[in-house]
């Protein structure tokens, strides 16, 4: 009776064997075949018999696979469903449906999982993709029922590695989890922008308090000497402007001979009072004498071409004739001699009125390396930093990288 069991038990041994034989000399035919086609196929069909198996404590298995999970983006998507079609037809894979009519495709017979050599190979080499697969799946899925952002992985740690996986030649993704992981990169990105918004503005709004509490007592000091000195000009008390500070005055007196050798001594132009955030006691800008004050210096400068102050001074009058080309060219003149903070300075505010805000903050900027705690350029900048905020959206990253050019 044993030697009869013996003998039946060979006889299935043989035929099992047989059956693995059979379908690895299958699936090894039709892969060379496809491949042989097109070596995208390597790629295809690995992707595909992955999909196949389930890992559980270090054993596999094979796993129903529904056909919405094997839909991928073209054109890679006429390749799997031209695999999935010859697999099916030589007897490797078949198809079916679930009791809730959900079609699906599985291995045809599970021997095929310990006899086909590749296969064996792809899962030893995709383990950590694997179960990064298992996980994405009915995430994804779920999030494609309900597209909510509550669904995605934008916080979730493995989104960096799934991004360089969809961005690379050994992409798994189906069309699913395409679609999950660039909503999700798009999603957290979105988060970054809109906490990076929160902390430039209440940064801004501190660092406009700081300077306008600054000013403040500045304006104070300055408002007391006004009345000891008419040649001394006061600073200003800004609020909260999107308007450039006034010019800076170079505080000099340059006298030059006439052809009566009288001794003409240049009036110093007042300061400008700009819109309604500023003002300086009333004080008025007569065209007329700037252009006086224009002519004054052309003599000056004459006379002495590298009169720094004569350049600035003569930008100055311009600027208030609302000449902001020939102010900035006086200005880089007096930079062309020495570079001067409040050349700088003046050219950077001329700059704001035409709208050059990069321009505008590279000139603040020099004027800070030259002294970095003038607080006229500080003002400017800030403001400079207040105008971008009003023009540009809150996209964000704009707005932090204006932030950085302090």
């Amino acid at each position: 009776m044993g030697n009869i069991c013996n003998y039946y038990f060979q006889e299935d041994y043989k035929a099992m064997g047989g059956v693995v034989s059979s379908l690895v000399q299958k699936a090894d035919s039709e892969y060379t075949i496809l491949v042989q086609q097109h070596k995208s196929y390597e790629r295809i069909i690995r992707n595909v018999m992955l999909r196949m198996i389930a890992v559980s404590d270090g054993k596999l298995s094979s796993r129903r696979v529904p056909l919405s999970e094997l839909e991928y983006s073209e054109p890679a998507n006429i390749q799997v469903q031209e695999v999935i079609q010859r697999f099916c037809e030589v007897g490797l894979l078949v198809r079916g449906q679930n009791n809730e009519g959900q079609a699906y495709v599985e291995l045809a017979d599970d021997a095929l999982l310990q006899g086909w050599q590749k296969l064996l190979e792809w899962k030893q080499k995709n383990h950590e993709s694997l179960i990064l697969q298992r996980r994405l799946t009915p995430a994804a899925m779920e999030w494609k029922k309900h597209p909510k952002a509550k669904y995605l992985w934008n916080a979730d740690p493995c989104l960096d590695l799934l991004r360089q996986i969809l961005n690379s030649d050994h992409n798994w993704l189906n069309q699913v989890e395409t679609e999950f992981v660039q909503q999700s990169v798009v999603q957290k990105h979105k988060n970054f922008v809109l906490r990076g918004s929160f902390i430039f503005g209440f940064s801004l709004l501190g660092l406009i308090a700081i300077v306008v509490q600054r000013e403040s007592l500045t304006a104070q000091s300055c408002s007391s000497q006004q009345s000891h000195s008419s040649d001394r000009l006061s600073l200003v008390t800004p609020q909260i402007p999107p308007t450039p500070c006034p010019p800076v005055l170079v505080s000099t007196t340059t006298t030059v001979s006439t052809q009566q050798d009288r001794q003409i001594k240049p009036p110093v132009p007042v300061a400008i009072a700009t819109e309604d955030f500023y003002t300086r006691v009333k004080e008025k800008t007569n065209k007329g004498d700037q252009q006086k004050v224009i002519q004054n210096y052309n003599r000056v400068i004459s006379k002495n071409p590298r009169n720094i102050n004569a350049y600035i001074n003569r930008g100055i009058a311009y600027y208030r004739q609302g000449k902001y080309d020939q102010a900035i060219t006086n200005y880089t003149q007096a930079i062309g001699i020495s570079k001067n903070i409040h050349a700088y300075i003046n050219r950077g505010i001329a700059y704001h009125r035409q709208g050059k805000y990069d321009l505008a903050i590279a000139d603040y900027n020099q004027a800070l390396s030259i002294n970095s705690i003038n607080v006229v350029v500080f003002i400017n900048n800030v403001k400079t930093l207040v105008t971008n905020v009003l023009m540009f959206s809150m996209d964000g990253m704009i707005l932090v990288s204006s932030f950085h050019t302090i």
